[in-house]
C-alpha cells in the first residue's frame, strides 16, 4: 500500500495496523512518529504479507492539548495488484494450508521454496505477485522499498513533477516506460545535510533462478555531484555482498540500459541498489523497467526425448545432454551434475585441476587465478560463473603492464585419447567428445580469446573457435565437438589488447564423452624431408638438369615456366608453390604471399598478418576497416600491418615467391586501405636478384574507405612482387590490402598458324594486334614491337626520357609542365614511376600544383601540327591523377586559333597510370593541346607519359606551331647555305664536323665545342629531364663552388658547376650534352679540367651516345684535393655521336662540382692520314674519304669524285629497283612491281606531267630524257589510292636494309600522301615512311630504312589530293645491297694474323713486336695503350744452379744473359717472369735489379751490375743454344754473344721484326708484307741500323692475344706528363701470357650509370657493364643482355 502523508503537529502519532478477521487481533505494520514537524506531503509504501484475510487500519491521533493548527492528514491511498480484495457477499474461505505453504486465492496451496521463483504456480500467479519478474513502477514499487525511509536521503517512488527542482540545472526526465510526466520511476529524495547520507533500494527476494538469468534495467544518473552507485547481490547465508554493477558520476541527462547477469543462483537472494552522497549531491539518479530474463527452472515433465536430453530425478526437468556435467546445476535438484569425472571439470576453487600453463615458451605469460573483480577498472567480470559470487574463483589474463600488445596466455587440458579409431564405428552424435566452457571477454580493448587442438607436444596446432573484441560484461558459454585421429590436447589462448582495458576470463571447463590418456603426445618431426623434390615418394624421373618434375608421372617441363600464371604440368604441380592469380585471403589463406616468419621475430614486431573485421578492438574502427573488400563483411578477411606493434619508421615486406615469366598484358590490381591521423606509406616493388625498384607508392591517410590501386609490369621476367609498409608515428593507421590479383599475366603461347593481316608478326614468332605496335610497351616479349626501325611510322611518339620531343609550352599560360624523374616533388601525389621504364629513373611529364601555383591556374602543351589529310588518326597517352581535391586535364584540338574540347577529367582518377584514346580529324591542319588546371589542394599533381600517334597521323607539310630556333642570319648565301658571322657561307653539313670552314668558327661554335666558358656555354645544352641544372657561374670562397677558375686562376673568371638547390636529394642528376658531331679522327681526345673537393662535391661522368649506343668513358668522385684536376679522354674514330657530361649529387642539398677549359684535341678527320673509316661497312672513295654505304649507287653522287656512282648494276637487279626508262607496257615486270588489286587506280610511267602545272617536267635523269612513275589525281576523288608493290619479298631484316628513291610531289597545297610501307607474309603493312604537302617545284631524295621481322615485299602508296594539280611522281628506285642480306647483319673486323696486333680504332695489323716500343705505329696510336710494366708471374724458386745461371721450374739451368731479354726460353717461359718492361738499346740488357739498362761497355767487364742473376757476366765467352733466332748468326765479342740477323729482324736475339724506314708509309691491311723493301740492303747497312734503332721489348705472338679494348675502360692519369696515355681501369692477367685487356672483367664495383635518358638503371648490379637488363629501353632498342662489349661491335 501506498499513500501520502502530511503532518503539522510535533506530538501526534499515526499508524498503519493489519486486522485478520478470523482472529480478530491487530498488528501495527508501520508508525510516524512526530517529533519532528514536517509540513510537506510525504509518500509512505507498506509492504504486507499474511496468510489470512486482513484489514488495513490507519490511525491518526492528536494529543488532547494540540493547537487548533495542528493537523495529521493523509492522501492518495493505493494499493497494488497483488493485494486481492475479498468479495463483499462472499464469506471468505478458512486456510487449509499447512504452515510454510503458500495459499492461492483458488485455494490451491503450494510449498514456500516455488514462491518468487520466476515461476507462477498458482493459477492467478498470486505466489510471483509481490516479486514480479517486470516492474515499471506505474501502479507501485512491485516490492521494491528503501531500507533506511525517513533518513533525508531516500528512493522513493514517483513523476517527474515530484522530482525536487532545486538540484538540477536541466528539466527533471521524464519516466522511461511511457516517455511523459506521468510516469513514474524510483528517484533519489534528499532533504538532509547529513555528511554520510546512504540510500538503499532492495528489491524483493527471489528463491532461485536459472542459469541464463540476467537482469535488465533503465538508471538515470546526471548532474554535477550526482555520485556513484552500486548494485549488488545479496544471497541468503553469504556474509559479504557481490558487487553486479557500478556507474560512476554523471552519465548525461538520459536514460542508459544496464544488463546484469545473475546466472544459476540456488539460494534465496536479493538485488540492492545504494546510493552514496557526500553531502553534495546535485544531480538526478533514477531507476525504471526492471526485467528479469530466463531466469525460472525448467518445468516438470513427464518423460524426456531419449537420445538427446536427461530427465531429472526429483525436479522431473529435462536438461540436454551437452549440460551434464559441465558445473551448472540446471536441473534445479543437482542430478544432473551427479556421477561427474572430476579429472574432466575444472571450476578453478581449489586450483588448476588437470589443466596446466604452457611452459615450453609457446606463450609469454600466465593464465591467473582470482575472486571477485579484476584490478582494472570497466573490464574483466566482477564475480566468477561458477558462485557468482566474489568468493568464487576463475582464471584471467591481466592485460595491464608489463604485459604489451598481442603477448599471449596459454592454458593446457590434459592429453585425451584420438575420438575415433580404425576399425570402430565412429560415435553416436549424442556420444562425441564435447569442451564445454564460460568466457568473459568485457573491456574497450579487449583482443582475443582462441581455442586450439593439438595432436604435438609443442606448437598450437588446429584452430576451433577464436572470438575478438568486447562481447559484454557477461559471461558466455561455448560448446566445441572435438575430433582427432590421435592423442590430442586442447589449447586456450588469450591475447592482450592495445590497453589496459582488456581483460579475458574463463570459468568452469568440462569435457564431455572424452577419454583421457595416460601417454604424452610425441614431439614434431624436425627432420622433415624437404618438399621438393619428393624423392622418397615418388618414382625415379628422367628429367634432365634445368627442368621441373610434374606430379604427373614422367612429366617434366623448363625451369622457366614454374610459376608463370599458366598450369604447363598437366597436374598443375608447377604453380601450387606460387603466387595465385587472385587472392582474397578468405580464411587466412595468403595464396603464396610470404611475409616475415613469425617464428623468427619478437611477437610484437611489425608485421603483415591475415585478419578480420570482427577481430577489431575499440578505437581500431577509425584506422582500420571493419568490412573486408571482398564480402564487405567483418567475416572477410585481409592482409593488415598493424601499427599497434612495432615502433615509427620500421617496414615490413609481403612478397611473391619468384616469378619464372609474365605477358606483356599482365597488371598487378589489388585494393588498399590507409585510415588514420598517423598512417605510414605503402610500397610495391619489384625485386630481380639483389635490385629492388619502387613502381608504386602511397602516403598517408587516404581516408576510411576501400581504394583500387594498379601497377603495369608487362613482360618480366625472375622477379618477386612486394607489398612493402612503412610504420607511421604512432598506433593510429594500419595498412590493409585486399584482392590482390594478377590479371593476363600468363606469357603468350606460339601460334599454330600464321599471324592475320590485323596482326603484327614479332620477331619470336609470337602474334599481337596491330594496335599495339610502338606504344612503349614490350608485347612481344623479344621487344620487337618496340624497335625504333618498326616504329619509323610512329614518329610523334614521345616518352619524354629526354626532352619533349615535338610537344612545345604555349606562352599563354600561367606555369609550364615540367619533366620529372621518379616521385612528384609533393609527398603524397603523382606516380612513383614513370610508364615507359616502370622505374624511377624513368620519365614523365608532370602539372606541379603546390606554390606558388594557385588554384584555376593552367599549364598548357601542343603538340606538332597534322595534316587535315590524316586518316585513321588516333592518340594513345597515359595519364596518372591521384591527389586530394586534384585539379582538372583537358584536351582540346586547335586549328586556326579555335579550340575545340575532346577529353575532360577533373577529380581522383586513381593512384595508377591508365591509358586513354582520342580519334582525331578535321578539315584543316590542327594541333593536340594539353591543358592542366591546378585544384583546390596542393595535393594533385597531373601526370602525363607515353603519347603515341598512329601511323594514320601525318605531319602538316608547313608547320605554323611556335618555332624557338631563330632564323638564321639573312645574306647573300644561296639557297641550303648558311651565313658565316664573317659573310662567308657554309652548309648545314659542314657544321659540327671539328673543321673551321667559316674561318671565325660560326659552324661549331653552337655545337658543344671546345670552351673555356668565358663567353657562354659554347652550344653546350641542358636536358629538360633533369631536376637541377650545371650553372656558369665563376669563383667563391664562401659558396660550395670552386674559388677561382682554371682558365684565369682567378675570381672572375668562369667555369660550369653542379647548382646546389634547396631541395636536392642525393642521387639527382644533371647533364650537358654537346650537338650530334659527325666525325671525328683516330687520334682525337676530349681534354678537360674538374674540380671535386670535400666542398664542391658530386660525381662527374662522361658518356658517349652514338645513334643507337651509349656508353661511360670516364667518371670521378670523391675529394679529388683543392685544386683543379685534368683529365684526357680519347674519343677515336667515331661518326654522329654526341658528348655528354653527367653530374650527380654525392649528399641531400649538395653541389658545386665543376668543369673548366674543354678541349677537343686532333678532332678533325684530316688532322691525320686516314688509315680507316668509322665503320667498318663505309665505302671508300678513289679520293680516300668515307661515306656510308647506304649512299652508294641511290642515284646522288656524295663522293667528290663521285666514284660512289660507279659499278652500280648489281644495284638495279634488286626487285623494285627501277629508273623507269622502258616502254610503258613492260615496265611492271621490267621493274619487279606490280600493280595492286585492292586499291582505288593504278600508277603510270610517262615523260612528263599530263596536267599543266602538277607533276614533274621531266624525269630525274641528269638529262630529263627518262621515264618516271607518278599517278594521275585530274581523274581521282580527293583520298583515292594507288599502290605498287614489289613483286620479290626482301629478307626479314631490321635496320639495315635501305630504299633510295627520288620523288615529285608539286602544284597544289592540296597535295595528297605519300607512303612507303613494308609488306609481310600474312599481309601485314608496317608504315616506314610518309610525307604530305607540297615539296617544292623539284625532285627531292628520300633515303628510308626498311625493317620487318618477316620476309616483306615494299608498297608504294600515294594518294589523290584534293584538286587535278596534286600528281606525285617517283624516279631512281634502288636498294642497298644489304637488302638480301637476312639481317641485322653484324660486320666482321678485320682479323689479323697471329704474330700481329690489331689495332682498336683503326683498322691495321702491325707486328706483335711493335707493340708498347715507345713508338706509336697504329695510326690511332692503340699500340702504345694498355701497356704493362712488369711481366706477370711469380718467380720459381732458386738454388739449384750456379751463379750466373737462372733455374726453370724443371729445374733446367740457363745462362742468365738469357733472363728478362724477351723471349721465354724455360718450357713455360718462367725465365721472363716479374721482369721490368722496358725500351733499351740495341746491344744493352734489361737488369731487373735496378730495373735499368745495362749499357754494352758494361758487359762482361768482370763487374756483376744486374743482381741477382748477373745477366750482364753471363756467357761472356761462348754462345748460348739457340742464342739467336729467325735464322740469325752469333759471333762471341768483346762484350758477349752478338747476333746477326736476318732481313727484316732486328733486336738482341732478332726476335723483333724490323720497322720500315721513315720514308715508307703507315701499313695497310692489304701491303702488310715489307720483304721486298729490304732485298738490296747489305751488311753494313743492317750493322748500321742495328746500331741505332730503338729495339722495343717483344710479347711472345704464340702466347699473348690482345683483345679489343672497351671504351668503358679508360681511366685517364691525371698527371699532366702523361696526357697522351691512356690506362686500363683493371688489367687482367693471364698465366703464362702477357698481359693483355679484358673488358669484360672489373676488379671493383663499378659506379652505376646513369639509365635515364637512355637506359635502365642498375643500381645493385656488382658492376654496371655485366649486369643483365631485364628491360630494354624502348627509346633506344637495346638487346636484354646487352653489355658494353656488345655494344662495341658493332661500332668498330
Amino acid at each position: 500500500m501506498s499513500f501520502y502523508h502530511y503532518v503539522e503537529t510535533q506530538h501526534g502519532e499515526l499508524q498503519v495496523l493489519v486486522q485478520t478477521q478470523s482472529l480478530g487481533q491487530s498488528t501495527e505494520v508501520w508508525k510516524l512518529s512526530t517529533n519532528v514537524q514536517m509540513e510537506i506531503w510525504q509518500k509512505a509504501v507498506i509492504t504486507f504479507s499474511s496468510n489470512q484475510t486482513f484489514q488495513v487500519v490507519i490511525r491518526g491521533q492528536l494529543p488532547a492539548d494540540s493547537k487548533p493548527s495542528e493537523v495529521l492528514a493523509i492522501d492518495d491511498l493505493s494499493f497494488s495488484l497483488g493485494c486481492l480484495t475479498v468479495p463483499e457477499n462472499g464469506v471468505p474461505t478458512p486456510s487449509v494450508c499447512p504452515p510454510s505453504w503458500f495459499a492461492c486465492s483458488s485455494g490451491e496451496c503450494i510449498e514456500e521454496s516455488k514462491v518468487c521463483d520466476f515461476t507462477p504456480h498458482c493459477p492467478h500467479g498470486e505466489d510471483e505477485a509481490k516479486c514480479p519478474s517486470k516492474c515499471d513502477f506505474e501502479g507501485d514499487s512491485c516490492g521494491w522499498y528503501e531500507l533506511t525511509l525517513g533518513d533525508g536521503f531516500d528512493w522513493v517512488r514517483g513523476s517527474s513533477a515530484e522530482v525536487p527542482p532545486d538540484y538540477y540545472g536541466r528539466p527533471p526526465p521524464l519516466d522511461h516506460s511511457n516517455n511523459s510526466t506521468d510516469g513514474h520511476f524510483m528517484f533519489i529524495m534528499k532533504n538532509s545535510s547529513s555528511l554520510h547520507p546512504r540510500a538503499v533500494l532492495r528489491g524483493p527476494w527471489f528463491k532461485q533462478s536459472a542459469s541464463g538469468c540476467t537482469m535488465t534495467f533503465w538508471h538515470y544518473n546526471s548532474g554535477i555531484s550526482v555520485g556513484a552507485a552500486d548494485m549488488y547481490l545479496r544471497i541468503n547465508g553469504v556474509p559479504n555482498n557481490t558487487v553486479i554493477w557500478r556507474t560512476l558520476y554523471d552519465q548525461g541527462p538520459r536514460w542508459h540500459q544496464v544488463t546484469v547477469q545473475l546466472g544459476r543462483i540456488t539460494r534465496p537472494f536479493q538485488i540492492a541498489l545504494a546510493k552514496i552522497s557526500l553531502a553534495v549531491f546535485d544531480g538526478v539518479s533514477a531507476l525504471d523497467d526492471i526485467t528479469f530474463k530466463n531466469c525460472s527452472m525448467p518445468p516438470a515433465v513427464a518423460e524426456c526425448p531419449v537420445h538427446t536430453h536427461f530427465h531429472c530425478r526429483q525436479s522431473k526437468a529435462c536438461v540436454e545432454n551437452l549440460q551434464l556435467c559441465d558445473l551448472v546445476d540446471d536441473c534445479g535438484d543437482g542430478s544432473d551434475e551427479e556421477g561427474c569425472s572430476p579429472e574432466l571439470q575444472c571450476n578453478f576453487e581449489h586450483g588448476l585441476c588437470s589443466w596446466k600453463q604452457e611452459q615450453s615458451g609457446g606463450d609469454v605469460f600466465d593464465w591467473t587465478r582470482i575472486q571477485g573483480p579484476t584490478p582494472s577498472f570497466h573490464t574483466g567480470p566482477w564475480k566468477d560463473h561458477t558462485l557468482g559470487t566474489s568468493y568464487g574463483h576463475y582464471l584471467y589474463i591481466e592485460s595491464s603492464a608489463p604485459q604489451e600488445f598481442k603477448d599471449t596466455a596459454v592454458l593446457l587440458s590434459r592429453v585425451f585419447q584420438p575420438t575415433h579409431q580404425r576399425g570402430k564405428d565412429p560415435p553416436k552424435s549424442w556420444q562425441h567428445c564435447v569442451f564445454r566452457f564460460h568466457y568473459h571477454m568485457f573491456g574497450s580493448h579487449v583482443f582475443c580469446l582462441a581455442v586450439y587442438l593439438r595432436t604435438t607436444a609443442t606448437g598450437r596446432g588446429h584452430m576451433l573457435w577464436v572470438r575478438y573484441g568486447n562481447q559484454g560484461n557477461l559471461w558466455h558459454r561455448k560448446t566445441l565437438y572435438l575430433n582427432s585421429a590421435r592423442p590430442f590436447q586442447i589449447l586456450i589462448e588469450g591475447t592482450v589488447g592495445d590497453d589496459f582495458n582488456g581483460d579475458i576470463a574463463i570459468d568452469d571447463l568440462s569435457f564431455l564423452n572424452c577419454v583421457p590418456y595416460e601417454g604424452e603426445l610425441p614431439k614434431p618431426n624436425t627432420t622433415t624431408p624437404t618438399v621438393t623434390p619428393p624423392a622418397s615418394t615418388v618414382q625415379p624421373h628422367s628429367c634432365p638438369d634445368g627442368q621441373f618434375v610434374c606430379g604427373a608421372q614422367g612429366e617434366c617441363i623448363p625451369n622457366n615456366k614454374v610459376c608463370d600464371f599458366r598450369q604447363d604440368c598437366s597436374d598443375g604441380s608447377d604453380e601450387l608453390d606460387c603466387v595465385k592469380e587472385l587472392c582474397d585471403f578468405e580464411g587466412g589463406d595468403t595464396c603464396g604471399w610470404k611475409s616475415v616468419d613469425t617464428t623468427l621475430v619478437p611477437i610484437h614486431t611489425f608485421r603483415w598478418s591475415p585478419e578480420q573485421g570482427e577481430s577489431i578492438h575499440d578505437g581500431e574502427q577509425y584506422h582500420r576497416p571493419i568490412n573486408d573488400h571482398t564480402l564487405g563483411s567483418p567475416q572477410g578477411w585481409y592482409m593488415c600491418a598493424d601499427s599497434s606493434n612495432g615502433g615509427y619508421g620500421q617496414t615490413t615486406d609481403l612478397q611473391t615467391p619468384v616469378i619464372s615469366s609474365t605477358g606483356p598484358q599482365c597488371t598487378l590490381v589489388f585494393w588498399y586501405h590507409m585510415s588514420g591521423f598517423t598512417v605510414g606509406s605503402l610500397q610495391v616493388l619489384l625485386k630481380n636478384g639483389n635490385v629492388t625498384q619502387e613502381v608504386w607508392s602511397q602516403t598517408g591517410n587516404q581516408g576510411n574507405k576501400w581504394r583500387r590501386g594498379e601497377v603495369f609490369l608487362g613482360l618480366s621476367s625472375t622477379f618477386q612482387v612486394v607489398f612493402r609498409v612503412k610504420r607511421g608515428i604512432s598506433y593510429m593507421g594500419d595498412v590493409v590490402i585486399d584482392d590482390v590479383s594478377f590479371q593476363h599475366c600468363s606469357p603468350p603461347l606460339p601460334l599454330e598458324q600464321l599471324c592475320t593481316s590485323e596482326q603484327y608478326a614479332c620477331a619470336n614468332g609470337h602474334c599481337i594486334p596491330q594496335d599495339n605496335l610502338c606504344d612503349f610497351i614490350n608485347h612481344c616479349g623479344d621487344n620487337s614491337d618496340e624497335d625504333s626501325y618498326i616504329c619509323q611510322g610512329f614518329g610523334m611518339r614521345c616518352s619524354f626520357e629526354f626532352d619533349l620531343c615535338s610537344w612545345r609550352q604555349c606562352q599563354e599560360d600561367d606555369f609550364d609542365w615540367l619533366i620529372k624523374a621518379g616521385s612528384t616533388p609533393t609527398v603524397g601525389t603523382g606516380p612513383s614511376s614513370d610508364h615507359t621504364l616502370r622505374d624511377p629513373s624513368g620519365h614523365y611529364l608532370y602539372l606541379e600544383s603546390s606554390f606558388p601555383q594557385a588554384a584555376g591556374d593552367t599549364a598548357r602543351v601542343a603538340g606538332p601540327l597534322l595534316s587535315h589529310k590524316s586518316r585513321e588518326c588516333k592518340m594513345r597517352f597515359y595519364l596518372h591523377m591521384s591527389g586530394d581535391s586534384i585539379g582538372t586535364l583537358s584536351v582540346f584540338r586547335k586549328s586556326r586559333g579555335r579550340p575545340h574540347l575532346l577529353l575532360n577529367l577533373t577529380g581522383d582518377q586513381g593512384n595508377y597510370w591508365q591509358m586513354r584514346e582520342i580519334h582525331l580529324s578535321h578539315s584543316e591542319d590542327f594541333q593536340v593541346i594539353f591543358e592542366g588546371k591546378v585544384g583546390r589542394s596542393p595535393k594533385g599533381d597531373i601526370c602525363l607519359d607515353d603519347i603515341t600517334f598512329a601511323p594514320g597521323c601525318l605531319l602538316a607539310s608547313s608547320p605554323e606551331v611556335e618555332n624557338n630556333t631563330p632564323p638564321p642570319p639573312a645574306g647573300s648565301c644561296p639557297p641550303g647555305f648558311l651565313r658565316c658571322e664573317n659573310g662567308r657561307c657554309f652548309t648545314p653539313g659542314q657544321s659540327c664536323d671539328f673543321t673551321d670552314d667559316c674561318g671565325d668558327g660560326t659552324d661549331e661554335k653552337d655545337c658543344g665545342t671546345s670552351c673555356s666558358f668565358e663567353n657562354g656555354r659554347c652550344g653546350w645544352k641542358s636536358s629538360l629531364a633533369d631536376n637541377f641544372d650545371w650553372k656558369l657561374g665563376t669563383g667563391s670562397v664562401r659558396s660550395i663552388r670552386p674559388p677561382y677558375d682554371h682558365t684565369l686562376m682567378d675570381e672572375n673568371g668562369h667555369f660550369i658547376y653542379l647548382e646546389a638547390t634547396p631541395v636536392g636529394l642525393k642521387g639527382d642528376k644533371a647533364h650537358i650534352r654537346s650537338s650530334v658531331w659527325k666525325e671525328s679522327s683516330a687520334i682525337c681526345k676530349l681534354s678537360f679540367w674538374y674540380f671535386i673537393s670535400h666542398k664542391a662535391s658530386g660525381t662527374i661522368r662522361l658518356f658517349i651516345k652514338a645513334e643507337n649506343n651509349l656508353w661511360e668513358v670516364w667518371n670521378k668522385t670523391g675529394h679529388q684535393g683543392n685544386k683543379w684536376n685534368r683529365a684526357a679522354i680519347p674519343l677515336r674514330k667515331l661518326r654522329d655521336f654526341q658528348v655528354i657530361f653527367e653530374g650527380v649529387r654525392t649528399m641531400d642539398v649538395s653541389g658545386g662540382a665543376a668543369l673548366d677549359d674543354l678541349e677537343f684535341i686532333d678532332c678533325a678527320p684530316n688532322a691525320v692520314e686516314p688509315a680507316a673509316c668509322p665503320a667498318i661497312t663505309d665505302f671508300v672513295c678513289r679520293s680516300g674519304h668515307c661515306i656510308q654505304s647506304h649512299l652508294v649507287c641511290d642515284n646522288k653522287a656524295d663522293c667528290a669524285d663521285g666514284s660512289d656512282e660507279t659499278n652500280c648494276t648489281h644495284i638495279l637487279g634488286l626487285p623494285g629497283a627501277c629508273n623507269f626508262n622502258m616502254d610503258e607496257n613492260q615496265w611492271e615486270k621490267a621493274c619487279q612491281l606490280s600493280q595492286n588489286t585492292d586499291d582505288d587506280f593504278d600508277w603510270r610511267i610517262g615523260r612528263q606531267s599530263e596536267t599543266p602545272g602538277a607533276g614533274p617536267p621531266a624525269d630525274h635523269s641528269p638529262d630529263g630524257g627518262g621515264n618516271f612513275l607518278y599517278i594521275h589525281s585530274a581523274t581521282q576523288r580527293e583520298g583515292d589510292v594507288a599502290k605498287v608493290t614489289t613483286g620479290s619479298p626482301f629478307p626479314a631484316s631490321i635496320g639495315l636494309c635501305r630504299l633510295r628513291f627520288w620523288f615529285y610531289m608539286h602544284g597544289s597545297d592540296r597535295m595528297g600522301t605519300l607512303k612507303i610501307y613494308t609488306v609481310g607474309p600474312s599481309g601485314t603493312s608496317l608504315l616506314m615512311w610518309a610525307t604530305t604537302g607540297n615539296h617544292g617545284n623539284q625532285w627531292t631524295y628520300a633515303n628510308v630504312i626498311l625493317s620487318n621481322p618477316a620476309p616483306f615485299k615494299v608498297a608504294f602508296q600515294a594518294e589523290a589530293g584534293g584538286d587535278v594539280w596534286t600528281d606525285i611522281a617517283l624516279d631512281d628506285i634502288s636498294f642497298t645491297a644489304d637488302c638480301m642480306e637476312e639481317g641485322p647483319l653484324t660486320p666482321q673486323p678485320l682479323t689479323c694474323a697471329v704474330d700481329q696486333f690489331s689495332c682498336l680504332y683503326s683498322f691495321q695489323c702491325i707486328p706483335e713486336s711493335w707493340r708498347c716500343d715507345a713508338e706509336p705505329d697504329c695510326a690511332d696510336r692503340s699500340d702504345e695503350e694498355f701497356c704493362p710494366t712488369v711481366v706477370p708471374g711469380t718467380l720459381p724458386p732458386q738454388g739449384g744452379c750456379p751463379v750466373g745461371y737462372f733455374q726453370c721450374l724443371n729445374d733446367l739451368c740457363l745462362p742468365s744473359i738469357l733472363r728478362c731479354d724477351g723471349v721465354p726460353d724455360c718450357p713455360d717461359g718462367e725465365d721472363e717472369y716479374s721482369c721490368p718492361l722496358m725500351q733499351c738499346e740495341l746491344g744493352e740488357l734489361v737488369c731487373e735489379g735496378l730495373p735499368a739498362c745495362i749499357p754494352l761497355q758494361k758487359r762482361c767487364d768482370h763487374t756483376a751490375d744486374c743482381l741477382p742473376f748477373h745477366s750482364d757476366e753471363s756467357s761472356c765467352h761462348d754462345c748460348p743454344p739457340l742464342y739467336c733466332l729467325n735464322q740469325g748468326s752469333c759471333f762471341v765479342k768483346t762484350h758477349g754473344p752478338v747476333c746477326m740477323c736476318h732481313s727484316g729482324w732486328t733486336g738482341n736475339r732478332c726476335h723483333v721484326r724490323e720497322k720500315p724506314t721513315l720514308s715508307t708509309p703507315s701499313p695497310t691491311p692489304e701491303d702488310t708484307q715489307l720483304v721486298s723493301v729490304y732485298v738490296g740492303i747489305g751488311i753494313g747497312l743492317l750493322l748500321l741500323v742495328a746500331g741505332v734503332i730503338v729495339c722495343a721489348l717483344a710479347v711472345y705472338a704464340k702466347k699473348c692475344q690482345s683483345r679489343k679494348a672497351n671504351l668503358m675502360d679508360y681511366g685517364v692519369m691525371d698527371n699532366p706528363a702523361f696526357d697522351n696515355r691512356a690506362e686500363p681501369s683493371t688489367l687482367h692477367e693471364r698465366p703464362g701470357c702477357c698481359s693483355g685487356v679484358d673488358p669484360s672483367k672489373s676488379g671493383g664495383r663499378g659506379l652505376s650509370i646513369s639509365v635515364y635518358p637512355w637506359r635502365r638503371e642498375l643500381e645493385q648490379a656488382s658492376t654496371w657493364k655485366d649486369a643483365k637488363l631485364s628491360f630494354a629501353n624502348p627509346l633506344y632498342n637495346y638487346p636484354p643482355d646487352a653489355n658494353s662489349t656488345d655494344w662495341r661491335s658493332s661500332e668498330a
